[in-house]
């Protein structure tokens, strides 16, 4: 049976086997006959430091015993604990770094007295700051009225497939996000199984019928699984993904596509050749132009074409003096790499369309603020007036690429649809003071999008109490109340019945706030559009309600697909260990950070 080590000389001490132990400190080799005592005069004689430390640690004050507390000299190595569990997470740490040989001779020598704890110590401390944070979370998620889904398939370096789903709401008009949880797909990735781990999380999480809309990309099965065949809520596509299928149709129905591979291939040649690379670096100081590395395209990386297209303009003198140059370039190699004056030409005409269109990327892919209230707007103007045909000055090739784009995007995104108007990006656009004017909708849209609207705020519960309006009425008019018992009914309120004209009060009052509401004039474009609610909310009861529901779906899938950026490498790294419930762990942590 193993014997308990209590005495603090372990702590610098490792037995390599039954009669022999090793110095951490010094590395040197000690008989070990059962007893500290040499261990303890080794420290005392070549690391004196150590053993004052050592023996102050060995010596527990009485006051201390008598108390029971003599936990609290611990509480530095508690501190450090808590400490290598943060940096784990926090920075994706495999949980093994605990054992490496560096890092326990690194800790010995910042603090000699701290006991290294073992992988198993780490990981059940982790389990449990996982067990707390999904409590709290759970906290504050039963408190969201609705809540939306982000979710995103990927696969690791270790080629295991994962799912995240992250969840969005609003608390006190503040956006929320969190990540629920990162499962691994051991099956086929078809609509059934997807919708079943996304139901799943619902239940989970206690979230039925509060999830209002799933943000997802556009492939098939992802897309499937989001339909009413499966789960009660919204589809949502995300709006950026849309975009970039959209460009790439582009791409591929203009002669652009042929620039594209000219310049992928050019950049290629440089980032295979370590020569050519050199040559590069000493042109770029020659002619002094930034000292900026080429970029490649990648057709799941969005805007990478516009960034190979910017960086090739941008180092054209110094590309084009490398190619030049017979000793670092072969001249068959120039003659195939070198791109014709028309493509160089191309490259500089069709910047600011690709310029634009990472702008609305871009705009949609923020963080905080990319509300789903966004898309319509966006996509009405590339519609109407970015991807409009500037001619005759515009280069034809550039007029197509935008042709082609247009088509796309109208075809993806139906704009002049009425159906449109039930969807969440139309009825939360309405909801954001900004876009409430409806100029980026049609006039057939506007109408149905304004009745869908009215729709879902008459189905409000109106919080006032039933009786208020007339407990007020009677104090105004000093008016005795008449009791309940007392009252008489007459024929025509028996055949009608009270509610007659309730309903109609109610659907007057649910259009009188909607009228209120968009005669308001609109806020500047850099208002936020939940700030003006928290202001607002209480003069438009019901629309506040709806807005703090709807503003809370993103408009792409981003938060999702961040995950993958930060998890597959750790993945890759801890395959031979971590299990699927550990990985999930280790992200939920690291996103989840209170």
């Amino acid at each position: 049976m193993e014997r308990s080590k209590k005495s603090a000389a372990w702590n610098h001490f490792i037995q390599i086997s039954e009669d022999v132990v090793k110095c951490k400190l010094c590395s040197a080799e000690l008989k070990y006959a059962k007893s500290t005592g040499s261990m303890l005069n080794h420290l005392k004689l070549k690391h004196p430091t150590v053993s004052r430390k050592t023996e102050s640690r060995n010596q527990t004050p009485l006051a201390a015993f008598a108390s029971g507390s003599s936990g609290r000299y611990n509480t530095r190595e508690e501190q450090l604990t808590e400490l290598l569990c943060t940096m784990i997470s926090t920075d994706m740490l495999p949980v093994s770094v605990v054992e490496g040989t560096g890092f326990r001779a690194l800790m010995s020598f910042v603090e000699p007295d701290y006991c290294m704890p073992l992988r198993q110590t780490i990981t059940s401390r982790l389990e449990n700051c996982y067990e707390t944070c999904v409590r709290l979370l759970r906290e504050k998620l039963d408190k969201a009225v609705k809540v939306a889904f982000t979710t995103d398939c990927w696969t690791a370096l270790s080629t295991e497939s994962y799912m995240t789903v992250t969840c969005h709401y609003i608390e006190n008009w503040e956006p929320r996000s969190s990540v629920l949880h990162t499962e691994s797909l051991a099956g086929e990735q078809t609509a059934e199984n997807l919708a079943a781990k996304l139901n799943a999380t619902v239940e989970r999480w206690g979230l039925a019928g509060r999830v209002l809309a799933c943000v997802h990309d556009n492939t098939s099965d992802i897309a499937l699984a989001n339909t009413p065949r499966y789960v009660a809520w919204e589809s949502v596509s995300c709006f950026a993904h849309t975009l970039q299928l959209a460009i790439n149709d582009g791409f591929l129905s203009s002669p652009v596509d042929h620039a594209v591979a000219a310049a992928s291939r050019l950049v290629a040649h440089f980032h295979h050749s370590t020569v050519a690379t050199q040559a590069f670096e000493r042109e770029q100081i020659q002619l002094q132009v930034q000292p900026h590395p080429l970029i490649q395209s990648c057709k799941i990386r969005w805007n990478s074409v516009y960034d190979m297209f910017e960086r090739l303009s941008e180092q054209r003198q110094a590309v084009t003096a490398v190619l030049s140059d017979s000793s670092v370039t072969k001249q068959s190699d120039a003659q195939m790499l070198q791109l014709q004056d028309e493509h160089w030409q191309l490259l500089e005409d069709i910047l600011p369309v690709l310029s634009t269109l990472k702008c609305a990327t871009t705009a949609m892919s923020a963080e905080q603020l990319a509300s789903i209230s966004n898309i319509y707007p966006i996509c009405n103007s590339l519609l109407q007036t970015h991807l409009r045909s500037e001619a005759p000055a515009e280069n034809a090739t550039v007029t197509a690429f935008k042709a082609a784009v247009r088509r796309s995007l109208e075809h993806r995104m139906t704009p002049s649809d009425p159906a449109i108007a039930a969807k969440p990006a139309v009825i939360a656009a309405l909801l954001d003071p900004r876009h409430k004017h409806m100029r980026f909708l049609s006039p057939v849209v506007q109408i149905a999008a304004k009745s869908k609207l009215l729709e879902l705020a008459a189905r409000l519960e109106i919080e006032e109490p039933p009786r208020a309006w007339a407990d007020r009425r009677g104090a105004e008019t000093d008016e005795p109340m008449e009791p309940a018992s007392k009252k008489r009914t007459s024929a025509i309120v028996m055949l009608l019945g009270e509610g007659y004209t309730k309903k109609e009060n109610e659907e007057n009052a649910v259009e009188k706030e909607l009228e209120d509401y968009l005669r308001e004039p609109c806020p500047s474009l850099e208002c936020s559009p939940l700030e003006w609610w928290k202001v607002n909310a209480q003069r438009f009861p019901r629309l506040g309600k709806l807005a703090n529901s709807y503003l809370c779906i993103p408009g792409t899938s981003v938060p999702a697909e961040c995950v993958f950026s930060s998890a597959g490498l750790t993945i890759n790294r801890l395959r031979s260990r971590l299990t699927p419930e550990h990985v999930n762990m280790l992200i939920f942590l690291n996103k989840n950070k209170q």
